[in-house]
This record gives C-alpha cells, structure tokens and sequence, in this order.
C-alpha cells in the first residue's frame, strides 16, 4: 500500500516532467529571452519556416546541460502585407526588440532600415542585396553600425554574372530590367554592368526598360531582332525582380521563337523553386546565393526536407545563428547591447580554424568560443561572418552558385565566392589608365594668361535634387578660398533649398555669403551663350568679361541623360547646343576647363572633342550614372566624384590634370571618370588645374 501511495504522489510530477522533457537539466535551466521580430513574407512562410525552425531547434540544442540558455521569442510580421509600413515603423520604435531579422527582398528594404535608426535596433538582413540600399546605409553605419546585411551587394553578382559570360565567349552584353529608378534591386545591375563590362573588354550594346508583361515583350522583340545579323555571339542579362517576372518573360520569350537562339544569364530572382516545371527555355543560366561548399549544409537539409537548398535560406540561417551568438556576448558581460555585440563578432578577420555551426556539436563549440571570447573563430553557414571594415554594411566573401534551367529542373553547375575586398569592390580601377596619355606631348602655344572667370552652375532644381545645389555651393566656396571675387564667378542655381546648406553630415553652412546672379529655371540657352561669350543684355547683366588672355574654370552639376542630353531645370540642353555656347565663346577665353558631374556627361565630353583650349573632366563615361554617397535624413548631400574633385584640389591645386584625373578614376566610384578633348588642350602631365582656381 505504501509503494502504491507512493506512486500516486509522484504520478502528478511525473506527468509534469513528462509534458516538459526527460532531462531534469533542461528543466532547471534559466533561460534568457530575447524578443526579435521576423519580417518575411507570408505568403512564404510554411517554407521559410523549415530554415528558421532548423536554426532555433540548433540553437537550443547546442545549449543542453548547460545552466542558462539563449531563448529567442519570435514575433513575424508580413513583409509583403498592407500593414507592413507601419508595423515596421512600429517595430523599430521599441527597444523591447533586441534585433530585427529580416526582410527577404531589397524592394521592402528602405523604410525598415530608415526607422531603425531612431533606436538603432540592429537589422540582420538575409538577402538585401541592393547596391543602392547597402551604399546610403553604409553612410548611416559609419558612426553606430546598426544594418547587418549577410550577403555582399549586388556589385558582386553583377562581376559573378560577367565572369559566367566572359568564360562562355559571349562578348557583347544587353540588358533588360525594370526601370531602376522605382526599383532598386533592378538599379544594381542597370548601373554596374555596363561599368563592369568595359572592365572585363565586354562591348555594351542596349539596355531596355519594362513596366509591365507589354512591354517586356517589346524589349524582347528589340533585342532578337538586333540581335539576328549579329557577326559574334552576345548575351542577354535578364533582371527580373519577382517569379512573375521571369514567367512573363519565359512566355514572351516562347511566344517570338526565342527558345534556342538566345544566350541568357539571370539574376538570382530567377532562381525560384517555385518555377520549376513551369518554364519553357531549356537555355537559361544565373547566379544565386548559397552555402559554403563542402561543409554539408546542403547535404543535410536535402536528407531533412528532400529538395535542394532554396537561395538565400544559407544566409537566413546565419541570421539566428548569429544573433544567438550576439545574446551569447552579452551574457556574458562582454557588450552591453546586441547591436556592440555584433560589432564584436563581425570584426577584423577570421582565424584559419573555423567553428562549423549547423550541427548541434558545432554550435555548442561556438558557444564555448564566444564564452572565452574567441570571436574570430565564429563563422557561418553561407560563408564567413567578417564583414567591411569600415561600415559592417556587408559579410565578404558571400559563395554564390552557378546554375541551369534543364528539363524543368534548376541544375547547379559550380560554386564560388569573389576573392575582392570590400574596397577593392569600390574602388575597381581601370586598368587601361597609363595607356591614354603621352607623357612627352607637346603642349600647345596660348596667349599669357592675363584673367580668370568661373560659372558655377547647378541645373536641377527642388530638394530631392539637394546634393546638387550643395555640390555647386561648395564649388563657390572653394573659389572664395582660392581668392576670387564674386565679380568673377557667375553662379547660377536655383536657391530652393533654405538657408542652411552643407555637404557633410552637420557641415559647414555654405549659403552663407552666396551671390547667385541667376535662377536656374530663368535661364535658357541663348542666356547661357550670352553669358559665356560676354555678351552684356538686360536679362545677362553679369557676364564672363573675358579675353583670349582669360582662363575660364566650369562646374557643372545636374542631371543627364542617354544620347548626349543634359537636363536643364523641367527641360533638357542638346550636346550640340552646349557645343555651341561654348564655340560662340571662343575668342573670350584663353583656356576652360569644364568639370561635369552629370549621368552621362562622358558623351557630352566627347561630342566636345576637337574645341581648342578646352578640357572636360566628366563624372561617367558614356552609358554610365554617376552617384552620390552622402546622405542625411533620406537626402543626398553630395557627389562622389565632385567630392574627390574637390578634396584633391583643395589639398594641391598643384597637382598634374593626369593625376587628378587619376584620383578621380581610382575613388570615384560605379562609374568611370573621363577626360576628354587632351589633345586640343595640351600636356596632361605638366598642366595644372592652378591656373584655373588661383587668380
């Protein structure tokens, strides 16, 4: 009787510790949660949730027996739904979230990293992969890094894709995409590609624009019927930025007899599981991110779930992981906030003997390391977590996969992660640089140098167009400094922007003192052919007073479009009348040189060539945009390629026109720099921009 008393007194507790687990550790362990939200899409969910539940199962796993563990509590919010704005700006407003993982896609990217900031609760992103995104970001983690992103701008697909097409011997490149413009993810490749492909000898031939199926289907029409009398093979890069895309492509494509006689690279939107069996081409190949190879990630989820490993999940896994070990960090004394402990785990290099962590074994021996502070050991599924340096905007090293679409099935063809550093990435150079220039030209003869002019001129308007009234206010001080009179620089900008305007973060004001002589928007072509040729009307009171003994320094900041166009105000300005404003001008100066931050401007430079005594530094090359890189409160602030101008000159306005035009190449960034018109102006070498700056 007394045993069976016994049992019955148990028999409560028993049950207890049966609802709870067998293993009396765990029940007496504490646990530490951390609240995270989780913004992916719904409409996703019962798959993404595979890689997500894996993670937190390792995750408590890799804790067992241990007296605390790390518990992250999971709130998901839809990133895709009606609601999502808000509940992101709701999100990023309470400091209860220790973190925030998420979104999916770069197109729900913005407003999350944006609201971020007010508390920067850090965000871990799986695969934002917008250049655009990840540049104006990597400004705001400068001082408080606070965005995470687990996989390298799309720079790197970009140069990944061009290195598939170099090493099959296409070497002519188009492009179609959604316009850039309204999409950022498209804007990625719009922008670099033509960049990169003139980097890797690759002739750029069109880009084409879609808004809807329509018009895809008319670009793809354009490109098959340019391409029918082609002499050597070509490529298409497609850019679709949603599975509907690539379906409404795949069935133009089928539609106009495209199936076999076209070379097509994607992008990894196109890399969707979801498409299997639904398209038709049998020709397509891309790109798409992916695990490290040889650890047996993949191996594992294939036994796990039975299909490959979707893109992108590699990248999601690392974001739990590595927040656990965040958690770990600062229970351990050693960082007072996750966003520090993050800093601490994403740091300087990582040692040669890595922690594998997508086994429970593995990621308790990660545990361990964090515990006695060996960070540099911690790494991830998808590669190694070292991140840029200098912003931690991004994790190097992200391991793409190439791919094929054969028989209704996604087949992988290689694995490879880039060997570039972040810098590296920025900073790609022309290799072509000492080949353009004589070192022993003659220069040409010129009358004494007797005067000096400057037209300074900003030719958008409104305050998205900020950074460039600010870049041609900054160009007016810098003359001021060099010793110029207001009478001698006709400045021409809008003035809409209020009365506090700066280049930097917190700058220095530099509408104080301004003399503007126009507005940009009442003022048309025959004022400006007025004004450079010194012709005095009533609407051109303040004209370039000049000479043939006159040097005349040009800035011009703005807008431009493709076919040689630059965008005056709500109009636009041909080259050919640009042209011809400073042809009428001859006569009136000795020298000009004309500095041009524009998209495009490199075709206006060349339209130019064969003018005497005038040279143009240009932001591009033909083909190419040029890009800000300051950004404050949503806003650009500044160029970069006036801002290495500028800094160059104003430390040695000394310096050779070959060199600066070296450091504006080698530090203006997704584009190219261009000089043109040399050999009408004189020795690159031995002339200075000096006598242009200094009166």
């Amino acid at each position: 009787m007394r045993s069976s008393r016994l049992l019955y007194a148990l028999f409560p507790l028993l049950m207890l510790a049966a609802c709870r687990g067998n293993d009396p550790m765990e029940t007496a362990q504490k646990v530490n949660s951390y609240k995270v939200a989780v913004v992916l899409p719904e409409a996703e969910k019962a798959e993404l949730s595979k890689i997500v539940d894996w993670a937190q199962e390792t995750i408590k796993a890799a804790q067992k027996g241990q007296e605390s563990r790390i518990e992250l509590e999971l709130e998901w919010i839809d990133e895709e739904g009606s609601a999502a704005s808000d509940e992101m700006i709701r999100i990023t407003h309470d400091n209860s979230y220790a973190a925030i993982i998420g979104p999916r896609y770069s197109r729900n990217a913005r407003t999350l990293a944006r609201e971020s900031l007010s508390y920067r609760i850090p965000v871990l992103t799986p695969s934002v992969t917008s250049t655009e995104f990840q540049r104006i970001y990597a400004g705001s983690n400068m001082g408080e890094p606070n965005v995470f992103c687990l996989a390298e701008n799309d720079m790197a697909q970009c140069q990944a894709m061009l290195s598939k097409a170099r090493a099959n011997n296409y070497s002519r490149i188009s492009l179609i995409s959604r316009d850039g413009k309204k999409d950022d993810y498209a804007a990625s490749f719009q922008q670099f590609y033509a960049y990169m492909a003139r980097e890797m000898d690759m002739m750029v031939q069109e880009t084409y624009f879609y808004e809807n199926k329509g018009e895809l289907e008319e670009a793809i029409k354009k490109y098959i019927a340019a391409e029918e009398f082609a002499p050597f093979p070509g490529v298409l890069f497609f850019v679709p930025s949603s599975a509907q895309d690539m379906l409404d492509f795949d069935d133009a494509l089928g539609r106009n007899g495209g199936l076999s006689q076209i070379n097509i690279v994607c992008t990894d939107m196109a890399y969707d599981l979801s498409l299997e069996g639904k398209l038709q081409n049998y020709n397509y190949e891309g790109t798409a991110l992916a695990s490290r190879p040889g650890e047996g990630f993949d191996v594992a989820w294939k036994s796990r779930y039975g299909t490959v490993l979707p893109g992108g999940y590699a990248q999601l896994y690392d974001c739990f992981y590595l927040l656990a070990m965040a958690a770990a960090v600062v229970e351990s004394g050693d960082a007072a906030s996750v966003r520090e402990a993050l800093l601490k785990l994403t740091s300087g290099e990582k040692a040669s003997t890595p922690i594998y962590p997508w086994t429970a074994s593995g990621m308790r021996d990660a545990f361990q390391a964090v515990r006695n502070k060996d960070y540099k050991r911690i790494t991830g599924v998808s590669g190694p977590l070292e991140f840029e340096d200098q912003t931690h905007i991004c994790q190097l090293g992200t391991t793409y996969s190439t791919w094929t679409y054969t028989g209704g099935k996604y087949v992988e063809t290689g694995r490879f992660s880039r060997n570039f550093t972040g810098g590296d990435l920025w900073n790609w150079t022309n290799t072509q640089f000492d080949d353009y220039f004589d070192e022993q030209a003659a220069d040409l003869p010129y009358p004494a140098l007797e005067d000096h002019y400057a037209v300074v001129i900003a030719t958008s308007t409104g305050r998205n167009n900020y950074r460039h009234q600010a870049d041609a206010l900054a160009q007016y001080q810098m003359l001021k400094g060099f010793g110029y009179d207001d009478d001698h620089i006709i400045l021409i900008l809008e003035d809409d922007l209020g009365s506090d305007v700066h280049v930097t973060v917190g700058g220095e004001n530099l509408r104080t003192g301004a003399v503007i002589d126009y507005k940009t928007s009442q003022v048309t072509a025959e004022d400006l052919w007025n004004i450079f040729s010194g012709t005095v009307t009533e609407r051109t009171p303040q004209v370039v007073q000049g000479s043939p003994g006159t040097n005349v320094f040009l800035f011009w900041s703005g807008h431009g479009a493709r076919d040689e166009v630059l965008m005056w105000a709500d109009g636009k300005m041909e080259a050919e009348t640009f042209r011809g404003i400073l042809e009428g001008a001859e006569g009136n100066y000795r020298k000009l040189l004309a500095v041009m931050e524009t998209c495009y401007s490199g075709s206006i430079g060349s339209y130019c060539e064969g003018l005497p005594g005038v040279l143009f530094l240009c932001a591009t090359r033909n083909g190419e945009t040029s890009h800000a890189d300051v950004m404050e409160d949503g806003i650009y602030l500044s160029n970069r390629f006036t801002r290495v101008f500028r800094s160059e000159v104003e430390a040695n306005p000394a310096i050779s026109l070959h060199d600066l035009y070296y450091q504006l190449a080698t530090h203006t960034t997704a584009s190219h720099a261009g000089l043109y018109n040399d050999a009408y102006y004189g020795n690159v070498y031995r002339n200075t921009p000096e006598e242009f700056l200094k009166p």
